[in-house]
This record gives structure tokens, sequence and C-alpha cells, in this order.
């Protein structure tokens, strides 16, 4: 399947996110080790310890125990940080930053169908959080006041780190929206089995063939049915492929969509009826000549062409209706041909 998402490239973003937060650790030990700030010094050495072990996690695919984990870990941290060293150092916006990121990681999972874990429970305890640790602030005061210059520098940092998770995240937002409504759209316009471009992609694109200089033909295998009957429906489903690689090639100027079951819409550029005629017919003969064989399974078949140029003012339903009524005259007198 075309996924521009797969485990592998989760596990990639995991292992980026968890080194990233593994150096953001060992930054802060130097910050709360020069301000002799000792519990968070030994929380952050804790911290370490923790997403050095994490990186076996997500090589062990537990990506789900990653995220939870790792959301935890920061509002913890954050908690302790603003309880410590103050409201003023910015710590606490981190959370913003990581509910962000576990929506972003909440969409990673359900496009690869992987488990996940719902965000919003977690972000609605992050806010509470971000709330709680204020009151503390307020109610216990600072133990670990740190100078106005780091307490800038870290306001600072966090608000950049918040702002790249950010723009990261909606950044990916955007990509795999975007690729995810080309999939559905490509979806909606090809047809499974053969590739091809299925009516829905005619009718959409009605306008750009609904036009004098066009010409459209209807063509239809002879006794599909029995071929099903007697090989079976695997192998009437090769019949179909291979014809339609054959159509691609053969009428590459055209553009050839599968109609349904066993018919298929042709449409080409030119004024000339007869030219075009002519180039049906020699595909129509290249058909009846080829081997279809196929798992020591082998057969012979014909198709028949009902063909139409266009008229001004018609509309698409009408000038297949006329391409089609074309088609089954050939069916009825004697099949294997072009009938205009």
């Amino acid at each position: 399947m075309n996924q521009l998402l797969n485990y592998s490239k989760a596990k990639l973003f995991c292992y980026i996110i968890n080194i990233c937060f593994l150096f953001i650790h060992i930054f802060m030990v130097i910050i709360f080790v020069a301000n002799s700030v000792t519990p968070m010094v030994k929380f952050n050495i804790f911290s370490i310890v923790f997403y050095i072990i994490t990186m076996f996690t997500i090589k062990k695919r537990y990506l789900r125990f990653f995220v939870v984990s790792t959301y935890i870990e920061v509002l913890i941290h954050m908690n302790l940080a603003v309880y410590f060293t103050g409201w003023n150092n910015g710590f606490q916006i981190t959370l913003i930053g990581m509910n962000i990121l576990m929506f972003f990681a909440e969409y990673v999972g359900r496009s690869i169908k992987g488990k996940y874990i719902p965000a919003m429970p977690l972000c609605i305890l992050g806010m509470l959080s971000y709330v709680q640790s204020y009151i503390m602030t307020k109610k216990y005061g600072i133990s670990y006041p740190l100078s106005e210059t780091t307490s800038t520098a870290l306001e600072i940092i966090w608000g950049l780190v918040v702002f790249i998770i950010g723009i990261i995240c909606l950044q990916g937002f955007t990509l795999l929206s975007f690729h995810s409504a080309r999939l559905l759209s490509n979806a909606a316009t090809k047809d499974k089995l053969t590739n091809l471009p299925n009516r829905y992609y005619i009718a959409k694109n009605e306008n750009e063939y609904l036009q004098k200089n066009h010409w459209i033909a209807i063509a239809d295998i002879d006794n599909f049915k029995n071929i099903n009957d007697t090989y079976g429906h695997n192998y009437g489903d090769y019949v179909l492929q291979t014809l339609s690689k054959m159509m691609q090639k053969s009428l590459a100027d055209t553009t050839v969509c599968r109609w349904g079951g066993e018919e298929f819409i042709i449409i080409g550029q030119g004024n000339d009826i007869n030219k075009a005629y002519n180039t049906l017919d020699i595909f129509r003969k290249e058909v009846s000549e080829y081997d279809f064989s196929d798992n020591g399974q082998s057969t012979k078949l014909t198709i028949t062409i009902g063909l139409a140029d266009y008229k001004e003012g018609i509309s698409l339903t009408e000038w297949v209706n006329i391409a089609d009524k074309k088609l089954y005259a050939g069916k009825y007198s004697g099949k294997n041909k072009i009938v205009i």
C-alpha cells in the first residue's frame, strides 16, 4: 500500500524525539548543577537513564509505552522544576508542546493501524497539572530561585522548543492530510483490479472529453462469462489485467478506463472517425492473435467495439449510450468487430 507512514518511519520519529529529549536533560543537568538545584540534578540524571532505556523500548516497537512514559516524565519534570525554581523560567510551557506532540502521536498511531493512546485524557491531565503547578508556587514559594540571566535563557529555550515541536507537528499534519486526501482521490478514481481509471474518473473530467474533436469507444470482451465459468475467476482477473496493459501500451494516446465488468471505455482525440476506426481495428486484431496464458491455462479471445464521434451539445451519458448501442449491434451481428 502506498503509505506515507509505516512502523519503520514511526520508530524513526520516536528515536529522534528520544535523542532530542536525552540531550535536553543533559543540558538541564548542567544548568541545575551551575545553580545548585540539587533535587533537579538528581531527577535529570534519572531522566537521562530513562531516555537511554527507552531507546530499547522503541527498538522493540513498544511505541505506545514510549509515548505515554515520555509524556509522564515531562509532566513530572515540569512540576518539580516549577515547584523548586518558580513559574518565571518557562518550564510549564513545555506541556503545550507535549500536548501538540501527543495528538500528532495519536494521529500517527491511527494511520499505521497500530496501538495508540488517545491524547485527550493525558492532555487534560497536563492542563490540570499546569494550573496546579502555578498554585503551588504561589502557595509555597520558591526553594531555589535562579538568576535573572538563567531565567531569561530558559524562557527563550523552552519557547523555541515549543515552537519547533508545534511547527514540525503541524507541518506533519498538513503533509499527511494532503497525502491521505490524494490517496482517497486515487482510490475513488482508479479501478483496483486493473489500475485503470474508472467511470467516476471519466465523469469527474467529462468537460475535458466533451469536445468536438473527440471520439469514444466501448470495448467488450466476447464470451467473457464462458471464460470465467471454464477457467475460473482468477484466470478471468488475469485476462482483464493483461488486456488493460495491452490497451495502455497499444492505445497510449487515448484515455482508457474500466467501465465495469468486462467493458472498457476508450476516449481519443481527432476529427477523423475512420482513423480512430483503423487504430482500434489494429488493436482488435492484436487481441485476437494474443495467447492469454496463466498457470498452465491458455485461451484466445476477441473483443467487440462500438465507436461514436462527438456531437455538439451531447451529454456524457448520451454519448456513452450511442457507443453502447453500436457495441451491441456488433455483438448481435457476429462479434469480434468494430461498429461505427
